[in-house]
C-alpha cells in the first residue's frame, strides 16, 4: 500500500465509483486512508473526508459496517465520516464508532445520547472517560442495560443528579446495585445503604414472589385466572402477580417470564400473551406495568397493537412449546 496520498490516487478511485464497484472503490479508499494516516495532516484528511461523502450513498450495509469497524480505531480517521456513522440509524454501522472513536467529541455524543434510541445510548455506555452530560443523558433516556453499563463503568464521571438517579434505580436492580459497588465516587456512608438495601429488597422479593405464587394458583384452581383477571392485577400495577399468573398459564419459570418483562422490546412478552389467549387491551397493560419496572422508554402503543395483531396464535404457540423443550433441557 502507498504510504504517500496524492489528489490524483483519490481523484481516480472516486471516477470509478460506479454502483457496480462502489463497495470495490469504497474498500480501496479506506485501505488507501489507513496505510497513508500517520502522514496525513487535516487538510488531506478533509479530501478523504469528501470522497468517503461520496462513496457511501449508494454502498451497501456489509461495505459500510467494514469502513465502520476500520475506522473505528483511528484516532485521525475523517471527522464527518466517523460523526455520519455514529448517528446512522443502523446499529451495526454506529456501534463501531461510538464505542471506540476518539474523533467523537463531548458535544458529539451528548447530541447523540438526546437523540437515539437505547441501541445507540448502550453503544455510548461503554467508552471510557465519559463526562457528565453524556452520562447525565444516558442515564435519564437509556434503559436498564444502558444504567448498568454506566454504573460499573469507573471511568465514567457522574453528576450528583446522576449518581442519585443510579443509587435510586439500583434499590429495585442488584446487578445495577452491583455495578455501583465498585466505585470509588460513592460515599462509603451511601455505599453501605445501598448494600443494606439490596439484601433487604432480595429477601422481600422472595415473599412477595412465593405471595403472588400462591395467590394466582389459587385462582386457576377456582378457573379464576383467564383475561379479565389478568387486566386487573396490570390495572392495578401487581408486577408479581402478572408475572406468576403469567408463568403458571404459560407453564414457564417465573424467571423465564420476569426476563421477558424486562426486555427492551416487547414481542417476548406480546408472544407468551398472545399464545395464552390475552387481548390487545390486557396485553398493552401488562406492556405498561413492564416499562413502569425497567423505566425504559414507552413502546410505539401502534406498532406494538399492529405487531401482536398480526402475530397468529398457532405460531406463538409453536415457539412456546419450543421455549417448553428448552426450559427441560436447560
Amino acid at each position: 500500500m502507498p504510504t504517500s496520498l496524492s489528489l490524483g490516487d483519490i481523484e481516480e478511485a472516486l471516477q470509478q465509483a460506479d454502483p457496480k464497484t462502489r463497495h470495490q472503490t469504497l474498500r480501496a479508499v479506506t485501505d488507501l486512508f489507513l496505510s497513508s494516516a500517520p502522514q496525513l495532516d487535516e487538510g488531506r484528511i478533509d479530501v478523504f473526508d469528501n470522497v468517503f461523502e461520496s462513496l457511501l450513498g449508494e454502498s451497501d450495509l456489509e461495505c459500510v459496517v467494514d469502513l465502520s469497524q476500520r475506522m473505528a480505531p483511528i484516532g485521525n480517521a475523517p471527522p464527518r465520516l466517523i460523526r455520519r456513522l455514529a448517528t446512522d440509524d443502523r446499529i451495526a454501522v454506529a456501534a463501531p464508532v461510538l464505542t471506540q472513536s476518539q474523533r467523537l467529541s463531548t458535544d458529539d455524543l451528548h447530541k447523540i445520547a438526546l437523540e437515539k434510541g437505547n441501541d445507540h445510548l448502550l453503544a455510548i455506555s461503554e467508552r471510557p472517560g465519559l463526562t457528565e452530560p453524556v452520562t447525565d443523558a444516558l442515564i435519564q433516556r437509556g434503559g436498564r442495560d444502558v444504567a448498568r453499563n454506566v454504573a460499573k463503568n469507573t471511568s465514567a464521571r457522574l453528576s450528583r443528579a446522576g449518581l442519585e438517579r443510579l443509587v435510586t434505580l439500583a434499590e429495585r436492580d442488584d446487578i445495577l446495585s452491583g455495578g455501583l459497588s465498585v466505585r470509588q465516587d460513592i460515599p462509603p456512608d451511601r455505599l453501605q445503604a445501598l448494600l443494606a438495601a439490596a439484601a433487604a429488597r432480595a429477601e422481600e422479593k422472595l415473599k412477595s414472589i412465593a405471595t403472588a405464587q400462591r395467590i394466582v394458583l389459587t385462582m386457576k384452581g377456582a378457573g379464576k385466572l383467564g383475561d379479565a383477571e389478568f387486566s386487573r392485577f396490570a390495572q392495578d400495577g401487581r408486577y408479581e402477580e402478572v408475572v406468576a399468573g403469567l408463568a403458571l398459564t404459560a407453564d414457564l419459570k417465573y424467571d423465564a417470564i420476569e426476563n421477558l418483562m424486562l426486555a427492551s422490546e416487547p414481542g417476548g412478552l406480546m408472544l407468551v400473551c398472545k399464545a395464552i389467549n390475552l387481548t390487545w387491551p390486557t396485553t398493552s397493560r401488562i406492556l405498561a406495568v413492564a416499562v413502569d419496572r425497567t423505566g425504559i422508554a414507552p413502546h410505539d402503543q401502534v406498532q406494538a397493537q399492529a405487531d401482536f395483531t398480526k402475530l397468529s396464535k398457532p405460531t406463538a404457540e409453536r415457539v412456546l412449546r419450543f421455549w417448553h423443550v428448552r426450559q427441560i433441557v436447560s
